[in-house]
């Protein structure tokens, strides 16, 4: 920067131009060009040094620091006052120009934000609608299939061991297959956010004992030992979605911990909410496990070659507790078992 002003001084002495009035107004351009170009402080250097050359080469006596006449004085101060003026007034152009330009890189990020939401609303608008049509496409023939093999096994014809054997295994995995099918249309509405909440006040041992008789086709026939606090306040919840929790938390129970031990459920009171324990017995899980175990899908890889399931059923009791506004944790002592806890909130005084 201080270059050009010694440029600009070599190209008036090589012209021999002397009229001050020109020098100046040629130094200060250089000076604005380099407010624009750097800076007020690179400004303000370049404009003393234009200050200090003005006054050796071209103020009289020329080749001296010294200046014989009052008005050159004067027209010294004065370059030097306007030349950081107009730095400063160039730097304050310079910088209202990038807040600028930082204003509309913002308002176009928050158009493109509002046009992605409105992408993402119609998506989940589609999403929604799609479902709508799957739910209704596999649910009625699995219906249709369930009410058939459940007639045919009724109807007391004569059949052989092998037959009925048959007609049970058909019948278990329609079940099966019903239950897949409800835990991924169950996930894509939680992820689309269609999850809707028929909240009532419930008793706990109403909830435990419904979710209890539906779970006896996987709970192979082990004992559920369930334990509720007297003077239990009413669960403030969606008896058909908590149900869902405990079924996903029974069936865990269940397929983890090993044959013929018990599953143990309480209800219990816990800081003025209601709180719903499932204790198992089986191997329990490590510190990993225990961060990842409400994921969706994740499946543990210690045991996911020799049990069934696709990893959503603890991700959706986890979003499904949440949506009522409790907490789902898991607590595990490896070789003594697992137990998973969720809060509701109490029905007493003002519901949510």
């Amino acid at each position: 920067m201080c270059s050009l002003v010694g440029l600009v001084t070599a190209l008036h002495r090589w012209i021999g131009l002397t009229n001050t009035t020109t020098v100046a107004l040629s130094f200060l351009l250089v000076v604005l060009a380099v407010a624009t170009g750097w800076g007020f402080t690179e400004s303000l250097v370049c404009s003393v040094a234009a200050t200090l050359c003005f006054n050796y080469f071209f103020l009289a006596p020329v080749g001296t620091w010294a200046i014989a006449d009052t008005e050159n004085w004067v027209a010294l101060f004065s370059f030097l006052v306007v030349a950081a003026v107009a730095s400063q007034l160039s730097e304050r152009a310079r910088q209202k120009t990038r807040q600028l330009l930082r204003h509309e890189e913002e308002k176009a990020r928050i158009t493109e934000l509002a046009r992605n939401a409105e992408l993402v609303q119609r998506s989940e608008a589609f999403k929604s609608t799609l479902l709508d049509g799957l739910a209704h496409e596999l649910k009625t023939p699995l219906t249709s299939m369930k009410a058939s093999i459940s007639a045919l096994r009724a109807s007391g014809a004569n059949r052989s061991s092998a037959e009925a054997e048959l007609l049970a295994i058909v019948e278990e995995e329609t079940d099966r297959l019903n239950r897949l099918v409800s835990e991924v249309l169950q996930m894509a509405r939680i992820e689309a956010g269609k999850l809707r909440l028929n909240a009532e006040p419930c008793q706990v041992e109403s909830l435990i004992a419904r979710a209890r008789e539906n779970s006896q086709r996987f709970l192979d026939g082990r004992c559920v030992e369930v334990t509720v606090e007297q003077g239990l306040p009413a669960a403030w919840a969606d008896p058909e979605l908590i149900e869902t929790v405990l079924r996903h938390l029974l069936g865990n129970a269940a397929k983890y911990s090993k044959p013929g031990t018990p599953i143990e459920v309480r209800g219990s009171q816990r800081e003025g909410q209601v709180s719903i324990c499932v204790a198992d017995h089986g191997p329990g899980l490590n510190e990993a496990e225990i961060a990842r175990v409400f994921e969706p899908y994740y499946r543990s890889s210690a045991t996911a070659a020799v049990v069934s399931g696709m990893g959503m059923g603890l991700a959706i009791a986890h979003d499904i507790v949440g949506a009522h506004g409790g907490r789902i944790w898991a607590e595990s002592w490896p070789g003594r078992g697992t137990t998973f806890t969720f809060t509701l909130p109490a029905a007493t005084g003002k519901h949510p």
